[in-house]
């Protein structure tokens, strides 16, 4: 019988026996192995390794062919800091007259002049 071929896929930062292990029997040589590998990673650009095993009939494997995907990179978190909102000023105390004949605006008032009757 022919040999079979082990997949080991893996993305950034985990280890290769970790990574999604598949089968093939169609991968014969290391040429079609980089082509496999180049479409893999062009599917899923988050790929971060790849690597071929050979493996015979009494369980006996070799790696034939490795491939690492140099334009992934780390998803970079985002640490947005605390946008603050600007303090509103808060409006000036009414002082004890103001509070008790109801002028509520805080200024000073100015008392309008009646204009005279003739």
């Amino acid at each position: 019988m022919s040999d079979t071929v082990e997949i080991y896929v893996c993305m950034e930062g985990q280890a290769l026996k970790d990574g999604k292990v598949e089968f093939s029997q169609s991968i014969s040589d290391k040429y079609a192995a980089e082509k496999d590998a180049k479409a893999r990673v062009k599917l899923n650009p988050s790929i971060h390794k790849i690597a071929y095993y050979r493996v015979n009939d009494e369980g006996d494997f070799r790696i034939f062919y490795s491939f690492t995907n140099k334009d992934v990179h780390q998803a970079q978190t985002v640490i947005q800091e605390h946008v603050r909102k600007p303090k509103l000023k808060k409006p000036p105390k009414r002082s004890f007259l103001e509070k008790l004949f109801g002028v509520g605006s805080g200024k000073k008032t100015v008392l309008k002049k009646k204009p005279a009757k003739k």
